[in-house]
């Protein structure tokens, strides 16, 4: 396997953790080549991204933090809330020291698998990051894209759960 196969390997590992991170994906780039063999071990053959188009986070510099005691009790709200469990203890919190700019604009905070990472001192979004890891903690995932189809802002973030559990945010 070459260093980019190896690489590529590792960012499919997290593809789910990424859709829920709010990462715009398309089916396309994962779905099996024409004319690959067809049975039970056929796997997609992961494409890169487009030079250009790699997430803004993976360019992130994070450091570890450790949560203020009061986050686990909002983090419990939040499950209340959603109705979800999560795990609050699987978290693995880091903070960067300003937004990510990227073509969409700035990213105040992101989650990626079981790490939520913040702003350095702006909880702004913390409710918003915690209620992503609760859905993925308890299984959710956004709908199945079609060929050539983008998750929207409205697919990674099923409504009313984050009009009435995150503040708005």
């Amino acid at each position: 396997m070459s260093e980019s196969d190896g690489a590529i390997m590792r960012l499919l590992a997290v593809l789910p953790s990424l859709a829920v991170a709010g990462v715009v994906l398309t089916a396309s780039a994962l779905a099996p080549r024409v004319g690959a063999p067809h049975h039970a071990e056929v796997r997609p053959r992961p494409q890169p991204f487009p030079a250009g188009d790699a997430p803004a986070f993976l360019l992130a510099s994070v450091q570890p933090m450790t949560p203020p005691a009061a986050w686990r009790t909002i983090y419990h709200q939040v499950e209340q809330c959603a109705g979800k469990r999560g795990d609050y203890d699987a978290v693995r919190w880091s903070v960067m020291e300003a937004p990510l700019q990227g073509p969409k604009g700035p990213t105040y905070a992101f989650t990626v698998g079981r790490r939520i990472v913040l702003v350095r001192n702006d909880t702004t979004f913390l409710r918003h990051e915690m209620l992503h890891h609760v859905l993925v903690v308890a299984g959710w995932h956004p709908r199945p894209l079609r060929p050539g189809e983008r998750y929207t802002i409205a697919d990674l973030h099923p409504m009313p759960l984050f009009g009435l559990c995150t503040g708005g945010r």
